[in-house]
């Protein structure tokens, strides 16, 4: 197993180190956004201006970080969210990021286009009782038989909720990827939209 480098620490950190791991391919995949990137420059903004305000000498016995979703008491709200494709990072790709996410009891929302099969990935982690939520993320596609299918095979492997992506009914223009040349290297593909007619 790889040890992270020394001063890998925050999440800028983090994002720093995958960009001399990456390719170009996949970091403009990873990285990037629609277009000029204006929402992914919004985002970044607003959560830099997230403030936390503190309350000095006040009693703290007792605080957590537990929320009630769904029916659940999470230990944190946290849940990663659909990413697509992650075998370009690494190998184990959407299998290893369900286990580190069950690792620390946050969520996971699988992709739609996950390079790995939702049965596996959920069969990786369904069973420990500390995991956060197991989600399928559903990105509705041309044929209404197929959703079906999607739906039906997500919740045999036991995926837990639904979240329906609609805002992508077409791939936008990712001008990141256009000028990195981007294509799915040999070998990795949306595995769960494989019979799609």
């Amino acid at each position: 197993m790889a040890t992270l480098p020394p001063g890998v620490v925050t999440l800028g950190d983090h994002e720093a180190h995958a960009r001399t791991v990456l390719d170009a391919n996949a970091w403009a995949y990873f990285a990037g956004g629609a277009a000029d990137e204006g929402t992914v420059h919004e985002n970044r903004y607003a959560w830099n201006n997230i403030r936390l305000h503190p309350r000095i000498l006040r009693p703290v016995a007792g605080g957590h970080t537990r929320v009630r979703l769904l029916g659940r008491t999470l230990a944190h709200p946290i849940l990663l969210a659909p990413v697509a494709y992650q075998r370009m990072a690494h190998p184990d790709g959407e299998l290893a990021t369900a286990v580190a996410a069950s690792a620390q009891e946050a969520g996971l929302v699988l992709s739609t286009q996950a390079s790995m099969p939702l049965e596996a990935v959920a069969d990786a982690i369904r069973d420990d009782p500390e995991r956060g939520p197991l989600w399928f993320q559903l990105y509705l596609q041309h044929d209404r038989g197929f959703n079906l299918e999607l739906v039906r095979r997500a919740e045999a492997a036991g995926y837990e909720a639904l979240v329906l992506t609609v805002d992508a009914p077409c791939n936008g223009a990712r001008d990141r990827e256009r000028r990195a040349g981007f294509r799915l290297p040999p070998g990795i593909s949306a595995v769960n939209l494989a019979s799609l007619p």
